[in-house]
């Protein structure tokens, strides 16, 4: 029985300590806002709110297009900043000072493409 006992209180404790792993996770969100400044119009904002969706740990996104700041919600334990800006960058966008894929900036809406010197 004292081994029922012990197994009862191991399982509890590990319990309790998963659970506040879970929530520490969920607090420790952290908010920052990256400068997008070759965005131009909605379907930008859209372009840009999918690809970083997609990125491990963001649990959410919006881009502001008057203000050309993108301002994304995430788990700071599973993305850097950098990977934030890469996502944006590999979506064909300039984030901070992290440079648009050349690539994917061509597969672009004519509408979307912002020539680099115009976009200051």
């Amino acid at each position: 029985m004292k081994s029922f006992s012990w197994l009862l209180t191991a399982v509890l404790v590990f319990s309790t300590i998963a659970l506040g792993q879970t929530k520490k996770t969920e607090s420790d969100l952290q908010t920052v806002m990256i400068k997008v400044p070759t965005v131009v119009c909605n379907s930008c904002a859209t372009t840009i709110k999918s690809a970083v969706k997609k990125v491990p740990g963001v649990k959410s996104v919006s881009v502001d297009v008057d203000k050309k700041v993108a301002t994304v919600e995430y788990n700071p334990e599973k993305v850097t900043l950098a990977g934030l800006e890469k996502a944006i960058a590999d979506a064909g966008y300039n984030a901070n000072e992290t440079k648009r894929n050349a690539e994917a900036y061509e597969k672009l809406n004519e509408c979307c493409k912002v020539d680099i010197d115009e976009e200051k």
